[in-house]
């Protein structure tokens, strides 16, 4: 007798340990298919995330570069893409112009891994550069290795734990099932449940009395790890919620980022009126608009007397000083609804909305004033500024924006032809070939 009685608690732990061996086996090999799988699912939209936040930072600094390119104003394309390479990710800025000539570039830190992003800058509807930004994929990558190996260790615990359940309550042995059994079982598949909610009855202490044993016992585990389960997958649910909350900050700092490329594309960095850009897209709008609505609108074109001679004498600093000036005077006396712009040099426009010929003379008049009444110090020197206006409103013969803007044109013209320090109002007697083609 106590030589079967070892004899049986060797066979127990030697086939117990083997099916431990088994489960555990399984569950690593399971484990790491699984953390394989997941890291995969993780990937596609993450680097599709990363790919679109990417190629949108490209596109908007290509939108950017296009004016400055243009414009040859190297100074603010350092400045935007100094500003771009310090978005989140962003470790390279490189924008090109159309002969492949790096016109500026900007690297702030080293990576193991990235994502090239290239966009052409379009103006007036031809690639005059291209925008290449490597955003780094290092916290992508560390995300996944973390996710994957998270993952790994939560199965081999759970390998151990089940491993363990086998020993502990499946080592006397397994034999045919019976119809109690299969009952419960049945029973907890037709409620859709993982376990049964009660115990099964012990009716002897033969081979199936112990097999009903280790089934209460096996079931009991199964509504704790149940339990623990619900557990795991609330917190997991609480950890993609906070993780959703970090995605939306980082979007509204892309879009802030964003809005502030815009700006400095449609922004003229000297006066901080709307550039030239800014004021052709608006013409156009406000031209086809009161072009339908039959609505009033009147454009202004003004620029400084002698402005050469003020830099010859004072310098360019004293030029730049009262281009700024005179920016300044401008927004005071234009309304919300009004567009002031700088176009290039000393030459400045205002589309006037709602206003008829009567109330733009008004507000030349009033703004000639200010200018000339205005005190433009530099460097201590008290400078004697007077500006030249052009007024041109729209009318039925105009059929493009361009009509309307040669019209203000040749009233201009002819303010300084008639002497300076005037303006002209623009007469209908030109015709609409003589305004297209002037």
């Amino acid at each position: 007798m106590p030589r079967l009685f070892f004899r049986e608690i060797g066979l127990q732990i030697g086939l117990s340990v083997k099916l431990m061996g088994y489960v555990m086996a399984g569950v690593l090999i399971t484990s790491a298919g699984i953390g394989v799988v997941r890291v995969n699912n993780e990937r596609g939209p993450l680097s599709e995330l990363i790919g679109k936040a990417g190629q949108s930072v490209a596109n908007a600094t290509a939108s950017g570069a296009a004016s400055l390119i243009a414009g040859y104003d190297y100074g603010n394309l350092e400045i935007l893409a100094e500003n771009v390479s310090q978005q989140v990710n962003v470790i390279h800025v490189m924008i090109r112009n159309q002969s492949k000539r790096v016109m500026a570039q900007t690297t702030s830190e080293q990576a193991a891994s990235f994502k090239r992003f290239e966009s052409p800058v379009m103006f007036n509807g031809e690639a005059i550069g291209s925008v290449a930004i490597d955003v780094s994929t290092d916290a992508l990558e560390n995300a996944l290795n973390a996710l994957y190996w998270r993952v790994f260790f939560e199965q081999l615990i759970f390998g151990a734990i089940l491993g363990l359940i086998v020993y502990f309550f499946t080592a006397r042995g397994i034999v045919s099932p019976i119809r109690n059994l299969t009952m419960a079982m049945e029973e907890a598949v037709e409620k859709g449940g993982a376990f049964v909610s009660r115990d099964l009855k012990v009716r002897s202490r033969d081979e199936v009395g112990r097999l009903v044993t280790v089934f209460n016992a096996l079931n009991k585990s199964l509504a704790s790890y149940h339990h623990m389960l619900k557990g795991k997958i609330d917190l997991a649910n609480q950890e993609l919620r906070e993780k959703n909350n970090l995605l939306g900050g980082r979007t509204q700092e892309l879009e802030r980022a964003l809005e502030l490329v815009n700006t400095m594309a449609t922004t003229d960095w000297l006066t901080e009126l709307p550039n030239r850009r800014k004021f052709d897209e608006t013409l156009s709008r406000m031209f086809h608009q009161s072009e339908r609505f039959s609505e009033e609108i009147t454009l202004v074109l003004f620029d400084i007397d002698r402005f050469k001679l003020i830099n010859d004498t004072y310098g360019h600093g004293a030029g730049d000083q009262v281009l700024r000036d005179i920016g300044t005077l401008l927004r005071l006396h234009v309304r919300k609804s009004d567009l002031p712009a700088r176009l290039g040099g000393d030459e400045f426009g205002v589309l006037l909305y709602h206003t008829s010929i009567d109330q733009a003379e008004i507000f030349i008049e009033k703004l000639m004033d200010s200018v000339r009444t205005q005190v433009f110090d530099y460097d201590g020197f008290q400078l004697k500024v007077g500006i030249s206006a052009g007024v041109a409103q729209y009318i039925k013969p105009m059929t493009t924006p361009q009509a309307l803007y040669h019209a203000a044109d040749m009233a201009l013209y002819q303010a300084k032809k008639e002497g300076r320090g005037r303006y002209s109002v623009y007469s209908e007697s030109k015709s609409p070939q003589e305004l297209e083609t002037s």
